[in-house]
């Protein structure tokens, strides 16, 4: 009697099988890659958020404590020079306490500028800060020794600046102390970025002489 062996079968994986596998694999990490990524992103994307709505804050905060703690005999001029495209010109003021002054010795300043320069290489503009103090045979405020600068925003895309007359009730985009030689009574400023959409603006109270004008309860008319 003759009898065959007993034949095994092996479960073998067939190419195509081997290649879905792997694609399968390659998609599921290629998956896992892609949220992880997204989560990097946009944790990041918050990150910076938060970064530039903080230095954002610190700047107005430092704004609104200057303007509306400013010692009375300042002298205020603003844009009565040629300006760049998307600024207002410098805002210099002389006396009083100084603002933004990062080193002990700023605050002994006679003078600062808030100057709009353009940036050539990024075309942008950028704000900067310039400390002085007074040169006793200066004339002009061009003419006083610069003892320190700082830019306090960069990337920006705007940068303006309005002043409030009380008794005429207008907006002015310059301030001339030899025809207003009392400070405005309200500043506003307006900045954008150029990488960002939105546009900021704030109206600030500025300390003044208020026996010499009449006093709005609120900030007038934008």
């Amino acid at each position: 009697m003759c009898t065959r062996p007993a034949v095994r079968s092996k479960a073998a994986f067939t190419l195509l099988e081997v290649i879905m596998a792997m694609a399968l694999i390659g998609f599921i990490l290629s998956a896992v890659y892609g949220v992880a990524n997204g989560a990097l992103q946009l944790g990041k994307s918050m990150s910076t958020s938060r970064v530039a709505e903080t230095r954002i804050s610190n700047f107005v905060t430092q704004w609104r404590d200057y303007l509306e703690t400013m010692d009375p005999g300042i002298q205020l001029s603003a844009g009565l020079e040629k300006v760049a495209r998307g600024a207002s010109g410098s805002l210099f003021i002389a006396g009083g306490h100084m603002p933004f002054a990062w080193e002990r010795h700023l605050k002994l300043a006679d003078a600062v500028e808030f100057g709009v320069v353009r940036n050539r290489e990024a075309k942008d503009l950028s704000l900067v800060v310039r400390h002085f103090k007074i040169n006793p045979k200066a004339r002009t405020p061009g003419e006083y020794n610069l003892i320190a600068e700082l830019p306090i925003l960069e990337g920006l895309r705007q940068m303006q600046w309005q002043f409030y007359e009380p008794e005429e009730k207008k907006w002015y985009t310059s301030w001339d102390p030899k025809k207003r030689p009392q400070p405005p009574l309200f500043m506003k400023l307006k900045f954008a970025f150029t990488a960002d959409p939105r546009e900021h603006e704030y109206t600030f109270w500025i300390a003044n002489d208020l026996a010499q004008t009449s006093v709005p309860q609120s900030p007038p008319p934008q």
